[in-house]
């Protein structure tokens, strides 16, 4: 007996010994896996030591190269830049052992610190992006063991855009410009063996780095421990002074001002490895989408935007009175209306010129506010006046209905008015009669009636009131608190006109937004991101759920190879991959990493000719992009046509684009400008032939040739594609060496700019640009949203400051009294009144509510417009997004009006769960149920249009 009672004792003393001498168990937690840099956030370490064992300290590792020590479970702490970083903390106990979180690592993603005060000239800085080649680097990558090596991958996020254009004396021409590039990338790999550098060709002429190419570097890790890598770009100002006498593009000439930017990414060699979760997913509730876009948004005010990277803000925001139903255009849902008005109803007139809304009660916006119907023809009658603002506004889209014979003109502005004037109109009274007078409102009953001028079906006015540019409903009462009020008189709507004047813009109205959507901002920081939190006050519909993730952060990335390889890392959970980079995407889908999701889109893409390139002349001159030729040098139809001719259409939708290099589609071919799919269609597509003795033929009919001789006919011209577009970059440079063809001394220029830039040259007789690709996203899925904007020329004095025609038309010179007065564009002055005239019948009564009519009018001017080839059409464009496994609910984002690029977040999800469980060597394991997703291909009735990876186009604008 007491031989079992002292073996009874040993066992219970060696469990005791075995069970105070164990390390137990931690686990680091936080509210906040997403911050903005410069934000201090919190972590909590959870010990559970051994029985009879107390924790005595905690050390902490943040991963971006800063120690620190706490008494307590929390401490908090500020990531000073950007990046990527796992966060280590080993507790000491009371027993003399250490326990901690090496095999569970905390994650931390830091965006880019937020933006108070943009630079009205541009930005001066460039935000790098640092990421790895996992198929490069040793397994397990950023988790090597020591001896172990990373790939690193650094690139420039955005390019900076400061430009600044001095003219010293206007007798001689002479100017000092001024711009930021970048000149140095410069890798610290944080282990103490010293930073590597790279210079551009800009800062050394001496490389052939160009600023756009990442910059790899594979390295070696000798010692182990937790280390910061960290990537630090730098920009510099350069001078150039041009003169009739200089060239076109001098070298440039350092000032002296130098910025630079940091980001950082955590590298754990030895025995490491980050905290999991469910399904693998990394950073759970965090939906990061890095998206190709270069320049940012241009605006967040509705009633301004018309571009997609700031509709994909706007329509996270913002509600509108109904919604598109899922992913039919022709079904909908009312949001800020309780109810959709119809004639059986009584809320629409038999003669459908009366609209009648009741506001639903109790939603409110987020901030609190409640939503009136003084809020809809408050936020309507902005869209209204900011009509005629720059670079071009959606005003038109809506306005159509209640401003006579208006797009993208002027209320009733006479020509050579300067809108920065206040009270410059002579018809201000009739502005506010016309404004005002669209709109009615009964506080009572709480319902706002429009009243058109001409009768519209319900399908198309619908549609237009569910766009939320230029239709969504803001909070009149925050307009007012940060930026001017409108005065309900003609003198203040004329006044107030003026803020839609690009360098007019409101501050407050571009970089912020309070809407009643699901999202709401957490912070900006344009052009490199935007940040999405709940909105806490919204209220759910059916046909419009909630949010169901904490953050959605929208990384706007021009390098292709970062969004692939953070898109593989799970840095990014969606990203954009280009068609010419198809076979990543393949590869990824194939390692069971991602799904490929195709879907239907309403967006074209052609090249614009400008007919009026602003600062533009035979030889040396200003122009920001080398164009060398006289500013109407397109006006001639036979120039036109030989630049066309001499595009390679089948080598562009084979190779390049790469239908066939990939066994898929990514386009289609068109001419014309109604899409494939949507009602009034026509398959003009023969026209697009490649044939360079045509192409000959025209170029030597070409009054240029007739005035210069073809052996002396040489010029220099450029072409402008998005910096992000190495797609169309490539088809570019193809098409420039056909054109260098037509005659000697022919020099064609590839200058890729920001999307931004594009839209801001894009204002009528300030374009620089001579040849430019961009393109169109459905305002609403009818023949006039294409007509009008795209092929409605202007029938203006040459001088008017706000031309009565189409977005692209007044940003390219098209314009009939313009051609009228130049010698070389006689020739196209009935083509283009007889266009003009049938789009405008198409609008007017009584054919507006005649769709046959409709169609039959549209037709006419598009195959009138596509033989006076003002554009060389590209292609009606397939999507693809490219997204994480655990991402779901992207089957839900395939309407046609979203373009195939933009996302309703609130539609998809990502598992939000942070539940982990310990053992007590302080491993941790996901606990959850597993998940799958099925990304099924997209087929509608209607037709597609896909991207050629991630965002390339606008709202409106498009990229």
């Amino acid at each position: 007996m007491l031989v079992v009672v002292a073996v009874l004792i040993i066992a219970g003393l060696a469990t005791f010994f075995v069970l105070y001498l164990g390390s137990g168990s931690i686990l680091v937690t936080s509210n906040n896996q997403f911050i903005p840099a410069g934000e201090p956030t919190a972590f909590t370490a959870t010990v559970t030591p051994p029985p009879f064992v107390s924790r005595t300290g905690v050390q902490w590792d943040f991963g971006d190269g800063n120690k620190q020590s706490s008494t307590g479970d929390t401490i908090g702490h500020t990531y000073a830049n950007p990046g990527n970083y796992f966060v280590l903390s080993t507790a000491s106990l009371s027993n003399g052992k250490t326990v901690d979180n090496a095999q569970g690592l905390f994650p931390v993603q830091v965006g880019a610190a937020p933006v108070t005060n943009p630079n009205p000239l541009g930005t001066t800085t460039s935000l790098g992006a640092l990421t790895f080649n996992k198929t490069q680097s040793s397994p397990g990558t950023p988790f090597i063991g020591v001896g172990g090596h990373i790939a690193f991958v650094g690139a420039v996020a955005q390019p900076p855009d400061f430009a600044f254009d001095d003219l010293v004396d206007p007798v001689a021409n002479s100017w000092v410009n001024y711009t930021w590039q970048v000149t140095k990338l410069t890798l610290d790999f944080g282990d103490g063996s010293g930073p590597v550098t790279n210079n551009s060709r800009v800062d050394d002429p001496t490389t052939n780095a160009l600023v756009a190419d990442p910059y790899m570097v594979s390295h070696t890790y000798n010692s182990g421990g937790i280390h910061s890598a960290s990537l630090t770009v730098t920009t510099g100002n350069f001078s150039a002074a041009q003169t009739n006498s200089t060239p076109a593009q001098p070298v440039l000439t350092a000032t002296g001002q130098t910025q630079t930017t940091v980001v950082g990414l955590t590298v754990a060699v030895g025995s490491y490895r980050e905290i999991t979760y469910s399904g693998n997913v990394i950073k759970p509730g965090i939906i990061t989408n890095m998206e190709a876009v270069t320049g940012g948004y241009t605006t967040l005010d509705p009633a301004l935007d018309y571009e997609s990277t700031g509709f994909e803000v706007i329509s996270n925001i913002y509600e509108t009175l109904i919604a598109y139903n899922g992913t039919s255009t022709e079904s909908f849902v009312p949001v800020v209306s309780d109810v959709i008005p119809t004639v059986a109803n009584g809320r629409v007139s038999p003669d459908f010129m009366n609209y009648t809304f009741h506001i639903r009660p109790g939603l409110k916006f987020s901030n609190g506010d409640g939503i009136t119907a003084w809020d809809v023809k408050y936020s309507i009658s902005r869209t209204m006046l900011f009509n005629s603002g720059s670079p071009f506004p959606p005003g038109w889209i809506i306005s159509q209905f209640f401003v006579p014979g208006t797009f993208i003109a002027g209320l009733t502005t006479p020509p050579g008015c300067d809108l920065s004037t206040p009270g410059c109109s002579l018809d201000a009274a009739q502005t506010f009669s016309v404004v005002d007078g669209a709109i009615s409102v009964d506080n009572a009953s709480q319902t706002v009636t429009f009243h058109l001028i001409s009768p519209a079906p319900p399908l198309l006015f619908y549609q237009v009131v569910a766009d939320p540019l230029g239709a969504a409903i803001m909070d009149h009462a925050w307009l007012e608190a940060t930026g001017p009020k409108l005065v309900w008189n003609p003198a203040g709507f004329i006044d107030y006109e003026k803020y839609s004047a690009l360098q007019n813009y409101v501050p407050a109205w571009r970089n912020g937004a309070v809407g009643s959507g699901p999202f709401m901002i957490d912070y900006v920081a344009n052009p490199d991101s935007v940040v999405l939190k709940p909105n806490p006050g919204f209220q759910v519909l059916p046909g419009v759920p909630a949010a169901t993730v904490s953050k959605i952060v929208l990384q706007y990335v021009a390098d292709a190879s970062t969004r692939e390889l953070s898109l593989e890392s799970g840095q990014a959970d969606i990203a954009g991959i280009p068609s010419a980079h198809f076979d990543v995407a393949k590869r990824l889908s194939g390692q069971g990493l991602i799904k490929i999701q195709f879907n239907p889109t309403l967006n074209m893409f052609w090249w614009n000719f400008n007919l009026e390139i602003y600062q533009s002349t035979i030889g040396p001159n200003p122009n920001p992009y080398g164009n060398e030729v006289p500013p109407n040098f397109f006006v001639d139809l036979n120039m036109r046509k030989a630049f066309a001719y001499a595009f390679n259409y089948g080598q562009y939708y084979d190779q390049i684009l790469g239908n066939k290099k990939f066994n898929a589609t990514f386009g289609l071919p068109f001419n014309g400008i109604i899409p494939k799919g949507m009602i009034g269609y026509q398959d003009l597509s023969s026209l697009n032939v490649f044939d360079m003795s045509l192409a000959h033929t025209y170029y030597n009919q070409t009054a240029w040739v007739r005035d210069h001789g073809w052996a002396t006919s040489g010029f220099k011209i450029s072409i402008n594609v998005e910096t992000a577009d190495i797609v169309n970059r490539a088809a570019a440079s193809a098409w420039a060496q056909n054109i260098e063809q037509l005659a000697p001394g022919i020099t064609v220029l590839i200058k890729p700019i920001s999307f931004e830039e594009m839209i801001v040259n894009s204002v009528p007789h300030q374009n620089p640009m001579g040849i430019y690709y961009l393109g169109w996203l459905a305002d609403y899925p009818f023949p006039t949203d294409y007509t009008l904007p795209m092929l409605l020329p202007a029938d203006s004095p040459v001088t008017s400051s706000t031309p009565d025609g189409g977005t692209y038309p007044n940003a390219n010179g098209y314009n009939i009294q313009y051609l009228a007065a130049d010698p070389n564009g006689t020739d196209q002055v009935a083509d283009s009144t007889n266009i003009r005239n049938w789009i405008l019948d198409s609008i007017s009564a009584p054919n507006a509510t005649n769709v046959n009519q409709v169609v039959i009018d549209s037709q006419q001017a598009q195959q009138a417009f596509a033989n006076l080839w003002y554009y060389v059409p590209a292609f009606q464009q397939y999507t693809f997004f490219t997204f994480r496994t655990w991402i779901t609910g992207m089957d839900n984002e395939l309407n046609p009006t979203l373009g195939g690029t933009d996302l309703l977040y609130n539609l998809i999800t990502k598992p939000s769960t942070t539940t982990t469980s310990g053992s007590p060597s302080g491993y941790f394991v996901a606990t959850g149920v597993p998940f799958s997703v099925d990304a099924t291909a997209a087929t509608l009735s209607r037709v597609a249009l896909v991207p050629f990876g991630g965002r390339t186009f606008e709202r409106g604008w498009q990229r």
